[in-house]
C-alpha cells in the first residue's frame, strides 16, 4: 500500500496596485501601474504627458491616481487616510473638494501650452499648497499635544519666542520704489516698461524673497499673499489682447473719411468709443480691429455697409446688434448684407479681455 504525499502549493501573494519607490520619476504612479499590469511604465508616462499637453486633464488624472494609490510601504492611500483622520471635520473635506473643483474649472479655461489659463491654474495650485501646508502644521501640533495627554504627561508649555522679523515690508518697499522709477521714466519719455514683463519680474522677485526669507528665518506670510496677487495681475495682463501701455481713460475715435480710417484701434483700460458711422467705406473689403484690455468698448458701424463682425470678451458681455452673450469666453459672430448688392464690406474684429463689447448700427 503506497501513500501519496501532497505537497502544498505556495500561492503567490495577491498583487497590489501601489505607488512604487524604485524606478519612479515623480510620484511612482506610472511605475506602479506598469508593474501591476506588466506594461512598460513609459507607456503611462507618455499618456499622462499627452493628456496634460492636450488640455491639462493628464495632471488631474495623475493627482487623482496619486491620492487613491497607496505607497508601497503603506496599507492605506492618502485619500483614505485623510478621510479617516478628518471625518470629524467635514469643513476640511469641503475645502479640498472646492479646491479640486477650482482646479477643474481652471483647466477648462486653460489653453496649454502656452496660454494665460495656466497662470490661473498655477495660482490655484499655489493656494491649495499653502492651505494644505498650514493644515498639516496645525495637525502636527495637535497630535503632539494628544500624545502627551495619552501618556499622562502635561504637554510642554512653549516659552514665548521673540517675534521673527518680517521680509514683507522691505520687499514691498523695494517693489514700490521700482514701480515709481519706472513710472517716472515713462512720464519723462525715457523708457516705458511692458506691464506683463514688469509683473513677471515682480513675481520672480517675490518668489526669490520667499525662498531667502524661509532660509534666513524671516516671516514670509505677507510675501505669499503679495506673490499670488502679482501672479493674478500677470495673468490678467498676459490674457489682455492689448498692452496696458496703450493708454488709460476715456477715448473716442471718430474718423470722418476713409483716408482717416486706421487698421487697428487700441486702449489699455477705460471706456472706448469707435464711431465709424460717418465713414464712406471704399469698394470691396475693409478690415478694422478694435482691442481693449479692461473696460467697455462701443463700435458704431455704417448703416448701409455689409458687415462681418467677430466680437469677443474674455470675461464679460458681448452685444452685437442686439444679439448678446455673457460669461467667460463670450463671443458673437454676425454676417449681414448691405443695402445694395455691391455695398462695401466692413470686417470688424472687436476684442476685450475683461469688460463689455457692443456693436451697433449708425
Amino acid at each position: 500500500m503506497s501513500e501519496t504525499i501532497e505537497t502544498p502549493t505556495l500561492e503567490s501573494p495577491p498583487r497590489r496596485l501601489v505607488r512604487v519607490s524604485k524606478g519612479r520619476w515623480v510620484g511612482g504612479v506610472s511605475a506602479g501601474l506598469g508593474r501591476y499590469f506588466d506594461v512598460n511604465p513609459l507607456i503611462y508616462r507618455i499618456a499622462f504627458a499627452a493628456l496634460a499637453l492636450a488640455g491639462g486633464t493628464g495632471i488631474l488624472l495623475y493627482i487623482a491616481a496619486w491620492l487613491v494609490m497607496p505607497a508601497e510601504d503603506r496599507d492605506e492611500s492618502v485619500a483614505v487616510e485623510t478621510l479617516r483622520t478628518h471625518r470629524d471635520r467635514p469643513w476640511l473635506l469641503l475645502g479640498v473638494g472646492l479646491l479640486g473643483l477650482a482646479s477643474v474649472l481652471a483647466l477648462s479655461e486653460a489653453d496649454f501650452w502656452p496660454g494665460s489659463g495656466n497662470i490661473w491654474f498655477a495660482a490655484v495650485l499655489a493656494g491649495a499648497a499653502l492651505v494644505w501646508w498650514n493644515l498639516a502644521r496645525r495637525d502636527e501640533h495637535r497630535d503632539e499635544h494628544a500624545a502627551a495627554y495619552a501618556v499622562g504627561e502635561q504637554p510642554p508649555v512653549a516659552a514665548p519666542r521673540p517675534r521673527r522679523p518680517s521680509a514683507t515690508l522691505p520687499v514691498f518697499g523695494a517693489l514700490l520704489a521700482a514701480a515709481g522709477v519706472l513710472g517716472l521714466l515713462a512720464v519723462l519719455d525715457v523708457y516705458e516698461a511692458d506691464v506683463p514683463v514688469a509683473l513677471a519680474v515682480g513675481v520672480a522677485v517675490v518668489g526669490l524673497a520667499i525662498a531667502v526669507g524661509a532660509q534666513t528665518g524671516r516671516r514670509v506670510g505677507g510675501l505669499i499673499v503679495l506673490g499670488l496677487v502679482l501672479l493674478a495681475a500677470f495673468g490678467a495682463a498676459a490674457s489682455s489682447p492689448v498692452s496696458f501701455n496703450s493708454g488709460i481713460g476715456e477715448r473716442v475715435e471718430r474718423p470722418l473719411a476713409a483716408s482717416e480710417l486706421e487698421r487697428s484701434y487700441e486702449l489699455g483700460i477705460g471706456d472706448f468709443t469707435v464711431d465709424l458711422a460717418n465713414v464712406e467705406l471704399p469698394p470691396g473689403r475693409t478690415e478694422v480691429d478694435v482691442k481693449l484690455g479692461i473696460g467697455e468698448v462701443v463700435v458704431t458701424v455704417p448703416r448701409d455697409a455689409a458687415i462681418d463682425v467677430d466680437a469677443r470678451s474674455g470675461i464679460g458681455e458681448v452685444d452685437v446688434l442686439g444679439e448678446t452673450e455673457d460669461g467667460t469666453g463670450a463671443q458673437e459672430r454676425i454676417l449681414l448684407s448691405g443695402a445694395t448688392a455691391d455695398a462695401p464690406r466692413l470686417v470688424l474684429d472687436a476684442d476685450v479681455a475683461i469688460g463689455r463689447v457692443e456693436v451697433r448700427r449708425g
